[in-house]
């Protein structure tokens, strides 16, 4: 509860800053209790709202009485007429304005306490809309990272395959090749019993190690 809504709550006896003898005025908690701003669960308007007068608007914060609200008031205090003013003549002009327009301290009072009001349910109203869209977002935020743990999980497991994949190919390519060289060396030698250099079908940088007889020559030369 506020400050001025508790004070309301058992009555307050404001002290307008009237000249001497012009006395206090008494406010009872009745007098707030008559047209009280809607309490709103939720505002239609953000809250970044430049005016704070959507405000009262949305949560029908009742139009002071002719006019004499707590704005009026700020508005005479402020008036370039009254500016270089002493406080206290300002303050009797202020209470002269409203004497003159038959509204009453009170009603003023009255004015502001329920765009307190007004504006304690709008900051607690947008209180919940943040804190829900943190829980939804911080939600949502665990989700997406389970889901790229998950898909990154997945991935890497698909390029570790694919890896030990290319490896594979690679280590049996290179077996191949082995094989292949001691395929041909031995088709060589086979051959180089029955045939020379030059009429061995198989290349000679297949095999470094030919046979060849004592004389330097093949057999049957």
């Amino acid at each position: 509860m506020s400050r001025i809504a508790a004070l309301v709550a058992r009555g307050v006896r404001i002290t307008v800053g009237e000249p001497a003898g012009a006395g206090s005025h008494e406010i009872s908690a009745e007098t707030f209790e008559a047209s009280s701003p809607r309490a709103l669960a939720r505002y239609d308007i953000p809250a970044d709202i430049p005016d704070l007068a959507a405000v009262y608007e949305e949560a029908q914060v009742p139009a002071p009485t002719r006019g004499y609200g707590v704005d009026k008031m700020a508005e005479i205090l402020e008036s370039k007429r009254l500016a270089a003013l002493p406080r206290e003549v300002r303050v009797a002009a202020v209470l002269a304005s409203l004497d003159a327009a038959g509204v009453t301290i009170a009603q003023v009072v009255r004015d502001a306490a329920l765009r307190e009001k007004a504006l304690e349910g709008f900051v607690a109203a947008k209180r919940r809309e943040a804190d829900a869209l943190k829980q939804r977002n911080d939600a949502r935020v665990s989700t997406i990272r389970q889901e790229t743990d998950a898909f990154v999980g997945e991935k890497n497991r698909e390029i570790e395959t694919l890896r030990r994949a290319s490896d594979g190919a690679s280590s049996a390519f290179s077996q191949l090749q082995l094989r292949k060289r001691q395929e041909a060396q031995r088709l060589r030698e086979v051959l180089s019993h029955f045939v020379g250099d030059a009429a061995n079908p198989i290349p000679a940088g297949a095999s470094d190690s030919a046979p060849r007889n004592d004389t330097g020559g093949r057999p049957g030369q």
